[in-house]
């Protein structure tokens, strides 16, 4: 019985250990979902060959402070998005 107990109790150790995990990786989501969608987006060039066949546009997006601007952007986009959707979500299911 006692070996019971110890291992319930290992285990429920070892639950709250993978929540905090959750609640840290969910936490990261949320600050950098704005980055990540806009890197998802961003084309890749492939060696040799051109992003979009147009010179002009293809140059301006290999410029890296673009890049960085258009992933700040994204960021703070992504950030007024989820604090619209939390007040709607909020107002719909109060308590």
């Amino acid at each position: 019985m006692d070996s019971l107990d110890g291992e319930i109790r290992r285990l429920r150790t070892k639950a709250k250990q993978l929540e905090e995990q959750i609640d840290d990786n969910f936490s990261y989501f949320q600050q950098h979902s704005g980055s990540l969608f806009v890197r998802s987006l961003l084309p890749r060039k492939i060696e040799g060959e051109d992003l979009t066949g147009y010179r002009l546009f293809d140059k301006i997006m290999e410029n890296e402070r673009l890049q960085k601007v258009l992933l700040r952007l994204a960021d703070i986009l992504a950030e007024k998005l989820g604090d619209g959707l939390n007040w709607m979500v909020t107002r719909v299911f109060k308590k």
